[in-house]
């Protein structure tokens, strides 16, 4: 994809993003971004899939063993795509989204969510990725609560763009291959 389109798209769903201001939908629509992010960076980096063009990937989608966030999460670290840091946020990430889908109550502002928002900002908030985005999306004043989630879920969605658009198909092991093939 080219860099401006990547750019107008991001920059698109930076403006949706921070037009939502209750944690639940943030959290939500942030992880939703983040899991889709994590399935292309695996599609780039991965050798393609055997199904028909207009098939599900038997791999990467449906019922299948990298289907999940939490699967994709932790083979994306696995393959060293992403570094143990943003794993761990991601990880809590995906804490924060399971809250949200599956609570009645969703309060950013009491423990357990709270707690989870804590170790999200650790591994985000000393990023120069995340002054880069505060930088560019938001003025020069304190954040609030919501503006800080907006901030984080805007970074990490950012990290994933760029390890996205750098990544390189892998060719496989040619030595294993050339003894399978005997």
């Amino acid at each position: 994809m080219q860099a401006s389109k990547t750019s107008e798209l991001f920059d698109a769903f930076a403006e949706d993003l921070m037009a939502e201001r209750n944690a639940r939908p943030l959290v939500i629509i942030g992880s939703s971004r983040v899991d889709d992010l994590l399935l292309e960076m695996l599609r780039g980096f991965l050798l393609p899939k055997k199904a028909k063009a207009k098939e599900q990937d038997e791999l990467l989608e449906g019922d299948t063993p990298l289907s999940t966030f939490s699967a994709r999460i932790k083979m994306c670290r696995r393959l060293g795509l992403i570094d143990d840091t943003l794993y761990v946020a991601i990880d809590r990430l995906r804490t924060l989204r399971n809250f949200s889908a599956h609570s009645v109550s969703f309060d950013h502002s009491k423990s357990p969510v709270r707690d989870h928002l804590a170790e999200l900002r650790k591994h985000v908030a000393g990023r120069r990725s995340y002054r880069w985005t505060k930088a560019t999306y938001f003025d020069e004043s304190p954040l609030q609560p919501i503006e800080e989630l907006q901030c984080l879920l805007l970074t990490i969605c950012a990290l994933l763009e760029g390890v996205r658009e750098n990544v390189r198909p892998i060719v496989g092991n040619k030595r294993a291959r050339s003894i399978a093939a005997k």
